[in-house]
């Protein structure tokens, strides 16, 4: 999952002097990079848009998801340039982008809010260390749900704390593209109109 930008610059090159010819590409390919977020504009372009967004939409996004971008510069001889998800990142997000259904083969443990210890991200605490944490807790089914329950005291039904799920449901929540096309629309212009300007005055 990941945006490209592209140019159709060879057709303006033509209406152009030699001077600003020998000038366009290195000056597109500084736009595709600045507009991007490369060099010393990471974080500053697209990809601290796409950042601040996930922040503002999603539910607490870990910090290092909200960077996971991985960048493929443009140069004067190719000039397109990408910024994309790293593969783990991606895994998760195309269901936050296009929705969908996941599954894994496996039971996925989803929890009961009301009664698990969630992170400050919202996700099960220690999971990778077991979601078994107290004797009190233990892995059953009760009324027909199979999960990981805790028990109280006597005579008092154990509450779910994880329940278990063959599939999960996502509705697109992250507009990734829109967010990409709206900023790139804006900004790339701007971008290549101040580069060209510079290399323009640089040449003379």
């Amino acid at each position: 999952m990941d945006i490209k930008i592209e140019t159709n610059i060879n057709r303006v090159v033509k209406q152009l002097n030699i001077i600003e010819r020998q000038q366009i590409p290195f000056a597109a390919s500084v736009a595709i990079n600045e507009t991007l977020g490369m060099g010393r504009t990471k974080g500053k372009g697209l990809d601290g848009v796409l950042g601040r967004e996930m922040n503002k939409r999603l539910d607490r996004p870990m910090k290092r998801t909200t960077k996971a971008f991985y960048r493929k510069a443009a140069n004067k001889k190719k000039l397109d340039g990408t910024l994309g998800f790293f593969d783990w990142a991606s895994e998760f997000m195309k269901f936050l982008v296009f929705g969908g259904t996941r599954t894994t083969g496996k039971n996925i443990p989803v929890p009961f809010k009301q009664n698990a210890r969630l992170n400050q991200y919202g996700n099960i605490t220690g999971k990778k260390s077991g979601l078994i944490k107290k004797k009190s807790q233990f892995f059953g089914n009760i009324g027909g749900v199979d999960g990981v329950f805790e028990r109280a005291k006597k005579d008092i039904k154990p509450k779910l704390i994880i329940g278990f799920k063959k599939s999960v449901n996502y509705k697109p929540i992250f507009p990734f593209y829109e967010i990409a096309g709206r900023y790139i629309g804006f900004t790339f212009p701007k971008k290549f109109n101040e580069a060209l300007a510079k290399a323009l005055r640089g040449a003379r």
